[in-house]
C-alpha cells in the first residue's frame, strides 16, 4: 500500500481531494493531508511518504521549498504539483526540481487522478527494479572483513566496546562508529529461520542497507549465527531536523519514529521478495551508555521473542519505550495466544477511542502496538473481519451521535471532538454515513 500526502493551505481543497480520493475504488493508498508545509514537513519526518499532491503557492514555505525537505527524508517520492496559476517560473523550477506534473486546479479532479495513477507506475517500475537487482546480488555474499565480525561478535558477547577498539590487536580496523557521538543499535530477527539461513540474513542486510539514507552510518553484525545487529549513527544535520520538537520523555523519539518509516519499507520488501517475515527492535541513544549493548540487544530480542510467540510477526519495539520491561500486554502473567491476540485488538480499540480528536492514522496505531502498518491493517482485518477504517469511522460515527444528545455542545466543537478540523468535512462524512446533516439528525431528536 502507497502512502499519499495531500497539502494546500486551503482546508475545503484538501478535504476534498482526501474524500474524492477515499471513494475512487481504483486506489488503496494510505492517505495522509496537512494544510501548511510546515505541517507536511512533520508528517515526513514521522512516516515513509510515496507521493505528494501539494499546493505550489503557500504561505511561509511554498510547495517548491517543501519539496526539498520532503526529499531529503524520502527520496522516492513521486511529487505532483497543483496550482491556480499557469506561471513559467513557477513550471521551470518544479520541471529543474524532477517533479513529476504541475496541473492547474481549474482542470478538476481527473488530471490529478492520471497524474497518482502515474506516480504510482513509476515506484512499482523502480520497486521492480530494486527486487531484480536483489535477486541479481542473492547469489553473490560479500564477506565481511575477518577482523570487523569478531570485532561485533565480542561486543555482543559482553565485552566492552571501548576496550575492544583500543586493543592493538583491532587498530586497523575502520570503525565507522564514533564513540563520542550520539548512536543507537537495531536488531532484527527472521521469523522461522530454516534452510538457507545464512542467504537468508545477508539478503535482508543487504535490502536493509539499501533503504538506510546516506545521512546513517552503519556497522553490521550477526549475533548467535541468527540475529542480525546495527550500530548506527546520525549525522549532525539528521539530529537537528528531528529534535527540533523534542519528546522530554522519549529524547531519541524523533529518531526512533523517523527510523520505523524505513523499517516499513525493509519489512514490506522482505516479505514480497524472500517471503519473510522480519521483526526490528530499536534502542535508545548509546551515547555514555555502550558498555550496556549485550544488556540492550538481549532484551530487544526477548521483547521480539515474547511477541512472535504470541503468533505476531513484522513486529517493530521500541526499546526506549518499553523501559526494558516486560510487554504491558502480558505483564507478569502467561497469557493464551488467542486471549493475547484479544488484547492487542482491545488495544487498539482503547487507542482509537482515547486520540479521536488527535492522530488515529495507521502509523500512530502501529506505533502504539509495536507492529509494522501494513502487517497492522491485514492483522485487524484477520482478527475481526473488517477494515480498521471502517472501525474508526464508525466510532467517529457513534461518539458524535453520543456527544449531539448534550445540546449545549456546538456542532463544530463535536466535529472537533471526534477529528475533524473542518466543520464541512464533518458535515459531509456524517451525511453519507446516516443520509441526514447533522444539524437534520439533532433537530429530529
Amino acid at each position: 500500500m502507497y502512502r499519499l500526502l495531500i497539502v494546500d493551505d486551503e482546508p475545503v481543497i484538501v478535504n476534498g481531494l482526501v474524500q474524492l480520493f477515499q471513494e475512487n475504488r481504483e486506489f488503496e493508498l494510505d492517505i495522509c493531508k496537512a494544510y501548511s508545509a510546515g505541517e507536511a514537513l512533520e508528517i515526513a519526518k514521522k512516516t515513509k511518504l510515496d507521493i505528494l499532491v501539494s499546493d505550489i503557492r503557500m504561505p511561509q514555505k511554498n510547495g517548491l521549498q517543501l519539496v526539498d525537505d520532503i526529499i531529503y527524508y524520502w527520496p522516492l517520492c513521486r511529487i505532483i504539483f497543483l496550482t491556480g496559476y499557469s506561471e513559467f517560473d513557477y513550471v521551470y523550477e518544479a520541471m529543474r526540481k524532477h517533479v513529476d506534473n504541475y496541473i492547474l486546479k481549474t482542470e478538476g479532479i481527473e488530471p490529478i487522478f492520471q497524474a497518482v495513477k502515474t506516480a504510482i507506475g513509476k515506484l512499482e517500475e523502480e520497486n521492480g527494479r530494486r527486487l531484480q537487482q536483489e535477486r541479481a546480488q542473492m547469489h553473490f555474499q560479500i564477506a565481511e572483513p575477518y577482523l570487523k565480525k569478531e570485532l561485533m561478535a565480542s561486543m555482543l558477547s559482553g565485552e566492552s566496546i571501548t576496550t575492544l577498539l583500543s586493543h592493538t590487536h583491532y587498530a586497523n580496523v575502520e570503525f565507522l562508529i564514533s564513540l563520542a557521538r550520539p548512536a543507537f543499535f537495531l536488531v532484527g530477527h527472521v521469523d522461522r529461520l530454516e534452510g538457507h539461513s545464512s542467504q537468508i540474513l545477508a539478503s535482508v542486510q543487504r535490502i536493509f542497507g539499501n533503504h538506510l539514507p546516506s545521512s546513517i552510518v552503519s556497522e553490521k553484525g550477526i549475533y548467535d549465527d541468527r540475529v542480525l545487529v546495527w550500530l548506527l549513527q546520525p549525522d549532525e544535520e539528521l539530529l537537528q531536523k528531528l529534535q527540533v520538537h523534542q519528546d522530554t520523555e522519549y529524547p531519541w523519539h524523533g529518531m526512533v519514529v523517523y527510523m520505523k518509516g524505513i523499517l516499513e519499507l525493509v519489512q514490506t520488501q522482505c516479505d514480497e521478495l524472500l517471503g519473510a517475515c522480519v521483526s526490528f527492535g530499536i534502542s535508545g541513544n548509546l551515547l555514555n551508555i555502550w558498555d550496556t549493548i549485550h544488556l540492550q540487544v538481549e532484551a530487544a530480542l526477548a521483547g521480539i521473542q515474547r511477541r512472535a510467540s504470541q503468533g505476531h510477526n513484522m513486529v517493530i519495539v521500541d526499546l526506549e519505550k518499553s523501559g526494558n520491561q516486560d510487554d504491558t500486554l502480558v505483564q507478569n502473567n502467561v497469557v493464551e495466544q488467542e486471549d493475547f491476540k484479544m488484547l492487542v485488538i482491545e488495544q487498539i480499540h482503547r487507542f482509537v477511542e482515547h486520540n479521536l480528536s488527535a492522530d488515529v492514522s495507521l502509523t500512530s496505531i502501529a506505533d502504539e502496538v509495536h507492529f509494522n502498518p501494513s502487517y497492522l491493517s491485514r492483522y485487524y482485518k484477520q482478527m475481526t473481519g473488517r477494515n480498521l477504517q471502517e472501525y474508526i469511522q464508525s466510532t467517529k460515527l457513534k461518539v458524535a451521535i453520543q456527544l449531539m444528545e448534550d445540546k449545549s455542545l456546538k456542532l463544530n466543537e463535536i466535529a472537533m471532538q471526534v477529528g475533524f478540523d473542518s466543520h464541512s468535512y464533518f458535515t459531509t462524512f456524517f451525511k453519507k454515513k446516516m443520509g441526514v446533516s447533522p444539524l437534520e439528525y439533532r433537530n429530529s431528536k
